[in-house]
């Protein structure tokens, strides 16, 4: 019902709807207006819209989609998708040279680090076919020419040509979850559901990390065997690493603690206005999103805080 409403809203109301707040942040009248928000968000985005401008961030473009990341952009902006972590990829996009992206979903971090490094070096990778048409699409529309989109699943060794990926029935569009189920630590309850897998071109990670010095990995229970996979390129090059932790990631977990121990790196979580270094503990075992409100880590071999 939701959907429907939504989709026949005429475009100039909507834009008035999702104009920037103009009530104090603790008034009743903007409390009321954030809950409209959030259920207009789950009725997508207005038929009429071809391409929207984020309300607080008019310089950037995407594309209407069926992804659940666009429809939170087209009404929250950049408060609407991991708004904690978002200052820190620019910075670290602006400050580094060889940026690798493994799981760049429709594009929305690639579109945000490419334009804060426009001089460096960027590899984006993402293996579902309809996300990566739209990672493309944004790419074009923000007028982005720095980055190589790769369509393939990045898999921790080479001899495999191609691979699997399990696809939920929610999430046939422009999925945020589609993985690969071997060696998966995907949590239980976002592998339920399963109606399609989609055979994809798989790359070995090992021959896109030359030269990188900034690693993000969103790739859906598959970042502890990525990671173990690059472990020389860690110890040598010494990249700054961001990743999502989910719950039960016990490997990946394990291995960031090894990073830690073993390789001198330091693990932190982003805040809005700091990071705040996470001990051995915390890491191997604090539910972040609980804690943190977040469910990445940046993990750097300087020291941060």
């Amino acid at each position: 019902m939701t959907a429907g409403v939504v989709r026949r809203l005429p475009v100039p109301v909507a834009d008035r709807l999702r104009g920037p707040a103009t009530a104090p942040p603790r008034s009743r009248r903007r409390r009321g207006h954030d809950a409209l928000l959030h259920v207009l968000s789950r009725g997508g985005i207005p038929a009429g819209v071809r391409t929207f401008s984020l309300r607080d961030n008019r310089q950037l473009s995407f594309v209407n989609a069926e992804s659940l990341v666009l429809h939170q952009l087209y009404w929250f902006g950049e408060q609407g998708w991991e708004p904690q972590l978002l200052p820190w990829w620019r910075r670290f996009c602006g400050r580094s040279s060889a940026v690798l992206e493994l799981g760049a979903n429709v594009g929305y971090f690639t579109v945000q680090g490419a334009k804060a490094a426009p001089g460096a070096r960027y590899i984006a990778v993402e293996p579902y076919p309809a996300s990566a048409r739209v990672c493309r699409a944004n790419l074009a529309l923000n007028r982005v020419e720095s980055v190589e989109l790769v369509n393939a699943a990045a898999v921790a060794g080479s001899g495999l040509p191609a691979v699997e990926l399990q696809v939920p029935a929610d999430q046939l569009a422009t999925p945020t979850v589609a993985f690969i189920g071997a060696g998966s630590e995907l949590p239980e309850p976002m592998r339920r559901h399963v109606t399609q897998a989609v055979s994809v071109p798989a790359v070995d990670v090992r021959s896109l990390l030359s030269g990188i010095d900034l690693l993000k990995l969103d790739v859906e229970g598959q970042e502890h065997a990525l990671l173990a996979a690059g472990r020389e390129h860690l110890r040598t090059r010494r990249p700054t690493v961001f990743v999502e932790v989910l719950p039960g990631t016990v490997r990946l977990r394990r291995l960031l603690a090894d990073l830690c121990r073993e390789d001198g790196f330091h693990c932190y979580v982003p805040r809005a206005d700091a990071l705040l270094r996470l001990e051995l503990p915390d890491l191997l075992g604090t539910p972040l999103l609980d804690r943190y409100g977040c469910q990445d880590v940046i993990v750097s071999a300087e020291s941060l805080s």
